[in-house]
C-alpha cells in the first residue's frame, strides 16, 4: 500500500460516515413524510452537501501521483473530510419519533450553520488546492479554484445576507457552478 492508498483510506471512511448519515436522514425523513413541512431550500442545502462529499472524494484521485506525504499534507486532506463532514451533518435535522418535522422553521433558524459550514468548506478547498497545487504541481487544483472561489463567494453572501432573493438566487447560483465544476473542471478517473 502506498502513501496516497494509506491516507485515503481513512478520508473514505469520514466520507462514507458523512453520506450515510445524509442518507439516513432523507430515508427518516421520507418515512415520516406525513409530519414533514417541505422545505426547497432545506432540500437544496441537503444536496449541495451530498454534491461536496462526492466532489471532494473524487478530487482526491488528482493528487494520487503524491509520493512522500509530510504531516502537513495529511493535516490539510484531514481538515478538509472534518470540514465537509460537520458540514453534512449540519444540515440534517433531527428526526423524532412523534410529532411535526417542520424544515422551512429548521432552515430558518439553522441555515446560517449549515451554510456557515458550507463558506468553511469552500474555503477550505481553495486553501488545499493551492497547496497541492503549488507545492506538488497539481495542476488540475490551480484550476479548480475556478470553482471554489465562486463557491466560496456565493456561500458567504447567503449566510450573511438573508434577503429572500438572495436565499433562493444562491442555490441557483451554486447550481450554475457545480456544473461548471463537473462539466469543465473536474478531470475523468483514469
Amino acid at each position: 500500500m502506498g502513501a496516497f492508498e494509506h491516507v485515503i483510506s481513512l478520508l473514505s471512511f469520514v466520507y462514507a460516515l458523512a453520506i450515510a448519515h445524509l442518507l439516513t436522514t432523507v430515508a427518516r425523513l421520507i418515512g415520516s413524510r406525513e409530519r414533514v413541512t417541505f422545505s426547497w431550500l432545506h432540500a437544496y442545502w441537503m444536496l449541495n452537501a451530498l454534491i461536496v462529499l462526492v466532489v471532494d472524494w473524487i478530487s482526491y484521485w488528482d493528487i494520487r501521483s503524491v509520493s512522500a506525504w509530510t504531516f502537513g499534507s495529511i493535516l490539510i486532506v484531514l481538515t478538509q473530510s472534518f470540514v465537509d463532514y460537520l458540514q453534512a451533518a449540519l444540515v440534517c435535522p433531527e428526526i423524532p419519533q412523534e410529532g411535526a418535522i417542520d424544515l422551512v422553521a429548521f432552515h430558518e433558524t439553522r441555515s446560517r450553520r449549515y451554510i456557515g459550514a458550507f463558506v468553511a468548506t469552500t474555503l477550505s478547498a481553495t486553501l488545499l488546492n493551492l497547496y497541492f497545487g503549488n507545492a506538488y504541481n497539481v495542476s488540475e487544483y490551480i484550476s479548480q479554484n475556478a470553482a471554489t472561489i465562486p463557491l466560496f463567494l456565493i456561500a458567504l453572501t447567503a449566510a450573511l445576507v438573508r434577503s429572500k432573493w438572495v436565499q433562493i438566487a444562491a442555490p441557483v447560483l451554486l447550481l450554475a457552478v457545480w456544473s461548471y465544476y463537473l462539466f469543465e473542471l473536474q478531470t475523468a478517473l483514469k
